[in-house]
């Protein structure tokens, strides 16, 4: 590698994190690509994440400020990155071995795409990988129809796209990244990097979301309100309208924690927007909609009649085929 290769900018935005921090810094610093600029901003920890930072004076670049939030401070370190290529890595979500050459490869062989993304593994507090996540090749419309958020941890960006989509919206505090991506696949191509590179962490503090259910399920829908109150949308993005809709009020639901209430109005909305979910998602829309004990009752008597209408149906196929 040469000094004509791009420089690559990595952003963490680190709160309360520190007794992960040390991990998720040393990954990015052992990366083997030799033109990375690391940006880390403390977000106002109360913790020692500070005291972290300063071990790595001369290594990074990083700065404390007070708390005003993950994307607002993500932007922030979008404004100071000089990178051709971004990445944003959590500050408990350590990157894997070979993950920025591997990342900056892919992109020099795909110069339309402004978008790279590659697989990676859930991680446990010990960062023992609990399962590995492969994701789909990528398509706007899968994504933008079903509500699936396709890139993950150890997506990179070019600065390009910050050019044409501009930065992450601070109105969401939850779905920033998602809401993000689908404004960006409005300008450019995304790809799929077949490969596991990075990592999610699941601890207990990001278990826990039953007191942010609410605001999680509301950024669902906000974010696409915000997508559809574009004037500039293409007639396939306006015509899945209802579908997308539907899968953003289903998801909603899934987020809203113990407040089975709005659980349920978002179900019934997934449903009148999209009447298929009822079908591909039965079990779960059934369990949200209705008491858990009618819920179980009725799963019961579908275990029941399912094989004699699995049967019937074989047989009316091959009646059909007997008639032509």
């Amino acid at each position: 590698m040469n000094d004509a290769q791009p420089l690559v900018s990595i952003i963490t935005a680190a709160y309360n994190r520190a007794s992960y921090l040390d991990e998720t810094i040393q990954s990015v610093l052992t990366q083997d690509y030799p033109r990375i600029e690391y940006i880390v901003l403390d977000d106002g920890s109360t913790d020692n994440t500070r005291e972290v930072l300063k071990k790595y004076n001369g290594q990074i670049i990083w700065e404390s400020h007070p708390n005003m939030g993950e994307t607002r401070t993500i932007n922030k370190g979008l404004g100071m990155a000089h990178g051709d290529i971004i990445a944003i890595v959590n500050s408990d979500d350590p990157l894997l071995p070979g993950a920025v050459s591997t990342a900056v490869t892919f992109m020099q062989g795909q110069a339309d795409i402004l978008v790279a993304y590659p697989d990676w593994n859930y991680i446990g507090p010990d960062s023992k990988v609990r399962s590995r996540v492969e994701l789909p090749e990528y398509e706007y419309m899968y994504m933008l129809r079903r509500h699936f958020c396709t890139p993950g941890p150890g997506a990179f960006i070019r600065r390009r796209a910050i050019e044409l989509a501009g930065m992450r919206d601070p109105d969401f505090k939850y779905a920033a990244d998602f809401e993000y991506w689908l404004r960006l696949g409005l300008y450019g191509k995304f790809a799929h990097i077949p490969k596991t590179l990075a990592t999610f962490r699941v601890h207990p503090d990001s278990a826990s979301v039953s007191s942010k259910g609410t605001v999680m399920a509301n950024e669902q829908i906000r974010l696409l309100e915000k997508l559809y109150n574009r004037p500039d949308l293409p007639m396939e993005v306006l015509a899945a309208r209802s579908e997308a809709f539907g899968w953003a009020h289903y998801v909603a639901a899934l987020k809203c924690g113990a407040d089975s209430c709005l659980a349920r109005i978002h179900i019934i909305k997934a449903i009148s927007y999209h009447p298929s979910i009822l079908i591909q998602e039965r079990l779960n829309c059934q369990s949200i909609i209705l008491p858990k004990p009618v819920s179980r009752v009725l799963h019961q008597i579908w275990l029941i009649v399912r094989p004699v209408l699995s049967k019937c149906f074989r047989f009316s196929k091959r009646a059909i085929k007997g008639i032509y």
